[in-house]
């Protein structure tokens, strides 16, 4: 199984930064997010995304025939 880029460079820009964000307020701001719980979810969360925005392959863009990546 061949697991083609199907992230673009906006696309992959925007999850970075948006992972980034989702990695500070869930691991190290605590005081953006006040239960445990959801910081971790939000952490976790974060780091998955990050992991797809490097690797350039999301598995529900698969999934759903979304593909952002215009370089054949």
């Amino acid at each position: 199984m061949s697991f083609e880029k199907n992230i673009g460079t906006l696309d992959m820009v925007l999850r970075i930064g948006l992972s980034a964000a989702a990695i500070y307020a869930g691991f190290i701001n605590a005081d953006i997010i006040n239960d445990s719980l959801s910081s971790l979810v939000v952490g976790i969360l974060g780091v998955l995304n990050l992991v797809v925005a490097l690797v350039r392959f999301c598995p529900l863009y698969a999934v759903a025939g979304i593909n952002t990546n215009k370089i054949d």
